[in-house]
């Protein structure tokens, strides 16, 4: 028996008044590192990047994984396959030179997507990694670079946006289907010095498509 609570049990008027709180201490710091560990879990393991399905260049990789809007959690189900990863002199559909800020380089990630012409896939993220594992994520903007804002639909055809609130499931107006493949050739702007080694693909988190640039 703890000093505390053998003291409490020789003191009559302090130790009715706390023995069940000094009883209750262990139980109170188990139930701090339950939810300590929970909190941990929510917040941090649930937000990362953690399940990969690794794939090659051009090696077409079978994905699974789900998305979220208004109406709940659907199934999402895409192919793809990592083209090519090379220097761009000008932006994802564009012709007019980069002008890019000192020290930095573009990359042109060239990758063909097959999925379901009704399911919608324009919010995805896109980057790629360096050997340090250090990630620079796709921007539609940066600086004067002007791109489409989704880098794996195509930007003309890019198919239903998730349900949102009332309004259900739909299309923008006047867009025709999207093919059920295609291929998109979005540019990301990283460090002169970066030797890029996978590049990534993921819809929500923690699956996620990684591909080896070489080897």
């Amino acid at each position: 028996m703890s000093a505390p609570l053998r003291h409490a049990l020789h003191t009559p008027g302090w130790g009715l008044r706390n023995l069940w709180g000094l009883l209750a201490l262990p139980l109170a710091a188990v139930a701090a590192l339950v939810a300590s560990s929970d909190r941990v879990q929510l917040y941090f393991w649930e937000e990362g990047l953690y399940r990969p399905t690794s794939g090659a260049l051009g090696q077409w990789v079978s994905f699974q994984d789900s998305y979220t809007d208004s109406k709940g959690k659907h199934p999402l189900l895409v192919r793809v396959r990592l083209d090519a990863v090379q220097p761009a002199t000008t932006p994802w559909l564009s012709t007019e030179p980069l002008e890019l800020p000192p020290g930095t380089k573009a990359v042109a990630v060239t990758l063909s997507l097959e999925a379901d012409p009704d399911l919608p896939l324009s919010v995805c993220t896109l980057a790629l990694r360096d050997a340090a594992g250090t990630r620079y994520d796709y921007l539609p903007t940066f600086g004067d670079i002007g791109q489409p804002i989704s880098p794996c639909v195509p930007p003309d055809t890019p198919g239903p946006y998730a349900a949102l609130g009332d309004l259900g499931q739909g299309t923008r107006e006047d867009d025709p289907p999207r093919p059920t493949r295609w291929t998109v050739s979005p540019v990301i702007v990283v460090p002169a010095s970066v030797a890029p080694t996978k590049v990534d693909l993921w819809w929500e988190m923690p699956d996620y498509v990684s591909f080896a640039v070489s080897g």
